[in-house]
């Protein structure tokens, strides 16, 4: 896997996150975990290979999944930003996504994970 740009891995890094997604609201497993492997792979080597505060303007992106996906990978970077964007989504009750945000959150700030 390479990229040229970070743009370039950002797009195949939304594309496969929007997949694995869209793979889990149909309930289509065997696709779902091919895409999630992909997600991870491009997420490494975007670590690996760039800044990862170019990275920030997928926490305002369109779509919930993408917005906790890079919320995650930010938390060390950007942790206040971050942690915003979890706990708004995790309040917002969108199916397969609010609960992944409660559990990040918690697991980030050492706290009981509760689904209020």
């Amino acid at each position: 896997m390479h990229f040229e740009n970070i743009n370039q891995a950002k797009k195949e890094l939304v594309e496969a996150i929007l997949s694995e997604y869209i793979s889990v609201l149909i309930d289509d497993d065997r696709v779902q975990e091919i895409k999630i492997k992909k997600a991870y792979k491009i997420q490494y080597y975007i670590e690996e290979n760039f800044d990862l505060k170019e990275m920030k303007d997928l926490l305002s992106h369109d779509i919930a999944r993408v917005r906790v996906w890079a919320a995650k990978m930010l938390l060390p970077i950007y942790e206040e930003i971050a942690l915003k964007v979890l706990d708004d989504i995790s309040k917002s009750k969108i199916p397969h996504c609010s609960s992944d945000a409660r559990i990040i959150y918690c697991e980030w700030k050492n706290e009981p994970i509760s689904f209020d």
